[in-house]
């Protein structure tokens, strides 16, 4: 099975190692190797076409990510393949999906070859689809790494595992937390497990991305027994075993638990919110947002007291209680969460530490007052506090049962 990738970038631009290794990386987990990438400028529309064709005769298989394009590389696809290009009725329906939460659309983005199979992008609009042509197979993709990755795990592995008969077997977890237990914890399961057993990890502001696969040699009850040994030591991590993101996980459960949530938000200035509405139909789950910089916000919105003010500060677990209180008290919402922090760059006048913060969350059943100290530049402490935040939350919830 010999598989080839191409890429586009700017001829002045470097070439990100990074991107190349998620891309490479969502492949290899699903047991797929890559024999030959080729990295081809945006508008150099002669040397896609030359490509195309020594790759149709001398590769099994071609995945170009081809969204960022700047000429008609459908159109190259369908001269060299020699087919035509039509609107594909499931492509437009998916692509039109995303638009009205994104409110981009090209037209371009359901036209398919004729005999084209289309893979599914739910978190953009540019459509993936597979081309068969006798032993050769072409696989177009978007060019974003968290799109790529997820089609390559819902739909191209898949097909590869059934096309070539692989029996490797595959997990994909997210986790929140202390990076460094995580990978020990899954190292030391490696170990157990032997060479046949491997892992990746991907981590942004706290939350990681957790690939665990397998070699066609392991046999499906020692890797079920890896999995096994990997849950029951970040069981309490662990937010979800499949590939989704924190916004995404907390969005599900207020669904699925018929809830609302509101957010009242000083350090954190609203990303918290801003992450859960990103969500399309979001509106019937979340009451409202509140950026509640000022000591004179926090009392007239949600009624934080002078004197807790004045005697432990904004930043302090009893402030956060009463912002998150505050919120359950009117009554319109069932999750609060309330965040209260020094981000930086300089700590406050109360010479508390920068990376000081406090994360309220509260039900009808009371509130929880969590303290964290992180260190990082303003922006990873605001994000990594945001994370946490949706993290507690959906702890919170996956323990809840509806009254």
């Amino acid at each position: 099975m010999r598989t080839a990738l191409i890429f586009f970038k700017r001829t002045e631009d470097p070439v990100n190692a990074e991107y190349l290794n998620s891309v490479c990386g969502a492949l290899k987990n699903g047991g797929i190797d890559v024999e030959r990438a080729e990295i081809l400028s945006l508008s150099d529309d002669l040397a896609f076409k030359r490509s195309l064709e020594e790759f149709r005769n001398t590769a099994d298989n071609l995945i170009v990510f081809g969204e960022n394009a700047e000429f008609d590389l459908k159109g190259v696809i369908a001269e060299v393949m020699e087919t035509e290009l039509i609107e594909n009725e499931n492509a437009a329906k998916f692509a039109e999906a995303v638009v009205k939460a994104t409110g981009v659309y090209r037209a371009q983005y359901a036209m398919m070859p004729t005999e084209a199979t289309v893979i599914p992008n739910l978190k953009g609009a540019y459509q993936g689809f597979m081309l068969e042509d006798n032993e050769f197979l072409l696989v177009v993709l978007p060019s974003v790494t968290d799109q790529i990755i997820r089609m390559c795990d819902g739909y191209v592995v898949p097909y590869f595992e059934n096309r070539y008969g692989l029996k490797n077997y595959r997990l994909t977890f997210k986790y929140f937390g202390d990076g460094n237990r995580l990978n020990a914890s899954l190292e030391e399961v490696r170990k157990l497990s032997g060479e046949n057993f491997f892992y990746s990890v991907k981590t942004v502001y706290g939350d990681s991305t957790v690939n665990v696969t397998s070699t066609e040699k392991c046999q499906k009850k020692d890797f079920d027994n890896a999995v096994r040994q990997i849950v029951s030591r970040l069981r309490e991590n662990i937010y979800a075993e499949f590939d989704t993101s924190l916004c995404e996980r907390l969005f599900d459960l207020l669904k699925l638990r018929n809830l609302k949530m509101s957010a009242a938000e000083s350090f954190t200035g609203g990303r918290v919110v801003s992450a859960v509405i990103s969500n399309p139909g979001a509106s019937a789950y979340v009451d409202e947002g509140i950026v509640c910089y000022s000591n004179q916000s926090k009392k007239a919105r949600l009624g934080v007291k002078e004197e807790d003010l004045k005697r432990v500060g904004a930043v302090s677990s009893q402030v956060a209680y009463e912002m998150a209180a505050g919120l359950i008290l009117t009554g319109r919402c069932d999750l609060a969460i309330s965040t209260t922090g020094i981000a930086g760059p300089a700590s406050d006048d109360t010479r508390k530490p920068v990376g000081l913060n406090y994360i309220g969350i509260g039900m009808k059943d009371g509130v929880h007052v969590y303290k964290y100290l992180l260190t990082g530049t303003r922006e990873e402490i605001t994000e990594t506090a945001k994370n946490t935040a949706l993290f507690l939350a959906i702890s919170k919830l996956k323990n809840y049962k509806n009254q």
